[in-house]
């Protein structure tokens, strides 16, 4: 009958089940979800889920190039020490194959990087803002860290073979150079003082040859000794031109002139280096411009790609 206490009872009892049944049919979906929630994942995996999937599978589909971009770095880095090597200890045709491998290498890289760029900033907009998990934003992460770490990697070897390549013209010029004189003494000495002066003409643009490179190194190294030593070269072709021009002019008899401008040409000799104990001086201090400095930066980044792509896991 209304308002009996046994019906008032049996209305919050209702109210309970009626409650708990809603709960179970619109929110156990979510609870059984729920459950396998990560502990500190501030997102909704129940929600990100099969975003998470599509995107993790094409993320992991990019294992190779990142396998092989770290296999270029590794061996540009071993590359560019072996060039500091070669460079110092004046292996030319070592140089000039390091040069060459490290190009190739370098090359390599930089497409590498372009193409992991594209991909990954067509994968960042494609799933759009909130619809990836932790766990994917996390590789996204890593995957855009290993592409911005290696993007410099070109440009340091660039760096280190442009400081490379002068030296390695340096070192011909100058070899050229001492060649040309030595042949333009035996000239003389054999008379033929007009084929010497022509030589020694030869000797003098290797020197300012060898000027303009020096010119180009300077602004990246000390090339106190290189202009020291040129100076020097130039003051000894100097007096031997003016000697000869005076035994062709005399033909060939030893003026008072001609006794002064021996003793200079003797003074001159005696300023310079026994050996070429010097150009490996030289070498040594253009291997230090700004080379060891771009062989290290290759070093970094190589250890930095390592890192990033080991927060890929992809070896997994």
């Amino acid at each position: 009958m209304p308002g009996s206490p046994h019906r008032a009872r049996r209305f919050p009892l209702a109210i309970t089940w009626l409650v708990a049944a809603l709960f179970i049919a619109f929110g156990g979906a979510g609870l059984a979800v729920s459950a396998d929630h990560l502990p500190g994942d501030a997102s909704r995996p129940e929600l990100t889920w099969a975003q998470d999937v599509a995107f993790q599978a094409r993320i992991r589909a990019l294992a190779p190039d990142y396998t092989a971009l770290v296999d270029d770095v590794s061996v540009l880095g071993d590359t560019a020490r072996h060039a500091l090597a070669d460079l110092v200890a004046r292996r030319q045709d070592l140089l000039e194959n390091d040069l060459a491998t490290g190009d190739r290498l370098a090359a390599s890289t930089e497409a590498r990087v372009s193409r992991l760029d594209a991909a990954l900033r067509a994968l960042g907009a494609a799933a759009g803002p909130g619809s990836l998990g932790d766990r994917s934003r996390t590789m996204l992460a890593a995957a855009s860290a290993a592409v911005q770490t290696t993007a410099p990697v070109p440009a340091d070897w660039r760096a280190l073979a442009d400081g490379s390549l002068p030296a390695v013209q340096l070192i011909t010029v100058l070899q050229r150079h001492d060649d040309l004189v030595f042949a333009a003494t035996q000239q003389a000495h054999t008379g033929r003082y007009r084929a010497a002066l022509a030589t020694l003409a030869e000797a003098s643009a290797m020197l300012d040859q060898a000027r303009r490179t020096r010119d180009a190194l300077a602004n990246r190294a000390d090339v106190s000794i290189l202009s020291t030593y040129i100076d020097r070269m130039s003051a000894y072709d100097t007096a031997l031109v003016a000697l000869y021009t005076e035994l062709q002019q005399s033909g060939a008899r030893l003026t008072a002139r001609g006794e002064r401008l021996v003793a200079r040409v003797a003074a001159a000799q005696k300023l310079l280096p026994p050996d070429t104990r010097a150009l490996v001086v030289i070498l040594g201090e253009i291997a230090q411009a700004g080379l060891n400095q771009a062989a290290i930066a290759i070093e970094e980044a190589r250890g930095d790609l390592a890192d990033a792509v080991a927060a890929l896991h992809l070896a997994h």
